[in-house]
């Protein structure tokens, strides 16, 4: 299990949105420069960057574009906005693993014959149903008939949200999270973490190989001073 440091963008500015709402926003006072080079000194070797201006249909944010670059040791992943082909292969181009979910659910060809390795699908659940475009839309089409389709592509890791805990620190949505596990994916949880306890919890579900923190990172409920934290981030032997 390797925990996963999140950091959301709003206007080149690092901050926190309650349930995906951009009227609950939380801004904090490092630089995406300097919060990166913390958790690169905790010993971070996954970190995950979400364009919130990108996954609000707006421009996408350059801002973060050259990390792949300037901290190589750092395996990046992110998501927000990719909504064609082309945005999602010049993610990858940049160095990144693209994270991939409105496309991915609504038009799953559009990314066939896309790198499976460098490709992480973000299916976001709300009440039990995959949402898209921010978080505001149903997909309209069955979990499963989704999952098996993009299965069929040769897609096995997704990055799963509980949307209803998604900046809550309320704990992780298991039910959501083992669901896409059971249909055959390998999953990064996303979704309320608080503690170190919540990894245990999360550890105890076949699939799920990685654990998404933001606000808790930030906020300080996981310390990056605390060494099973630090641990937690470097991830296990072998693991990027």
């Amino acid at each position: 299990m390797q925990l996963i440091p999140s950091m959301d963008l709003l206007e080149g500015r690092i901050v926190r949105l309650r349930h995906g709402d951009r009227q609950q926003v939380t801004h904090y006072d490092w630089t995406p420069d300097v919060w990166i080079e913390r958790l690169v000194q905790a010993g971070s070797r996954r970190i995950h960057i979400v364009d919130l201006d990108g996954a609000f249909g707006e421009a996408r944010q350059p801002v973060f574009h050259d990390y792949p670059k300037r901290w190589p040791g750092v395996r990046f992943q992110t998501g927000g906005g990719l909504r064609s082909r082309d945005a999602v292969q010049g993610a990858v181009d940049l160095g990144f693993d693209a994270v991939v979910g409105t496309l991915a659910v609504e038009h799953p060809e559009a990314i066939a014959g896309l790198d499976p390795d460098k490709v992480i699908l973000a299916l976001d659940m709300k009440h039990g149903e995959i949402v898209t475009r921010g978080w505001v839309q149903s997909a309209g089409r069955s979990t499963e008939a989704i999952c098996g389709e993009l299965k069929a592509l040769g897609f096995n890791t997704a990055l799963v949200t509980d949307v209803g805990r998604d900046g809550t620190m309320e704990g992780p949505g298991l039910e959501a999270i083992g669901k896409i596990a059971a249909l055959g994916f390998k999953v990064q949880a996303s979704g309320g973490l608080r503690s170190l306890a919540d990894l245990a919890s999360l550890k105890s579900v076949p699939g799920v190989k990685g654990a998404i923190s933001g606000k808790a990172l930030l906020d300080g409920a996981l310390s990056l001073e605390d060494p099973a934290v630090r641990a937690a981030v470097a991830g296990p032997e072998g693991v990027v």
